[in-house]
């Protein structure tokens, strides 16, 4: 008898991905409410986080039944403090409406790869040069509800870089300091997740955070 499978990808599988993913959310990151809160900047982020994602492999799940898809995690520095952009959809998009996000989508046939993906929606969306993001690695992919799976790739961009918000795909584009989501997530699912700026950051975006403070912590950044 065939394996039972969720668009494509072993029911095991998921449910032991959602089992883990269960008990870092149980375990949550270090609260640092009225404590010392870590000087996350560019000198003791970006090449650490270079030779960090060069070191590991992240997981790739087989776009089978799936459609594939990349984000890019564009960070930068302000004011002494990393930084990451984000953007919230506009109510009228047919699908993901209203929801905060990381510029990125579907892979297009034209995509060289999923990298380049990433790179093509953060252009379109928010106008970052793919010429002056600095990749520094991948981040595990991530399956939605939805039969996406999503590769996200962190960047470093430059702190001149402003957005430039396509309307017809952004509503809004929004810096979130990162120490912020060295807080534990609150809320109730499927609406767990981190309030940043007056905007709720959940679903498959926050997944890609917690994976990305897990790399943080493994650093030991968020000590």
């Amino acid at each position: 008898m065939a394996p039972a499978t969720f668009r494509g990808v072993p029911r095991e599988r998921v449910s032991a991905d959602s089992r883990a993913s269960r008990e870092r959310e149980r375990a949550g990151p270090p609260c640092y409410t009225g404590g010392v809160v870590p000087r996350l900047t560019e000198a003791t982020l970006r090449e650490p986080l270079r030779r960090a994602l060069a070191d590991r492999r992240a997981r790739k799940i087989p776009a089978v039944a799936t459609t594939a898809a990349a984000v890019l995690l564009p960070l930068f520095e302000r004011e002494g403090a990393a930084h990451v952009w984000l953007a919230r959809r506009p109510t009228t998009m047919r699908s993901h409406a209203g929801q905060v996000a990381f510029p990125g989508g579907k892979s297009d046939a034209a995509d060289a790869s999923l990298l380049d993906t990433a790179l093509r929606e953060a252009h379109e969306e928010l106008g970052i040069p793919r010429a002056r993001v600095d990749v520094l690695g991948a981040l595990d992919d991530t399956l939605t509800i939805t039969g996406y799976v999503i590769s996200p790739y962190v960047g470093w961009i430059p702190n001149d870089v402003e957005p430039r918000p396509n309307p017809s795909e952004v509503a809004r584009a929004f810096a979130a300091p990162l120490h912020a989501f060295l807080e534990p997530p609150s809320g109730v699912l499927p609406w767990r997740g981190w309030t940043v700026d007056g905007e709720l950051v959940w679903g498959a975006t926050a997944a890609i955070v917690r994976g990305f403070v897990g790399i943080l912590r493994e650093l030991g950044l968020d000590q």
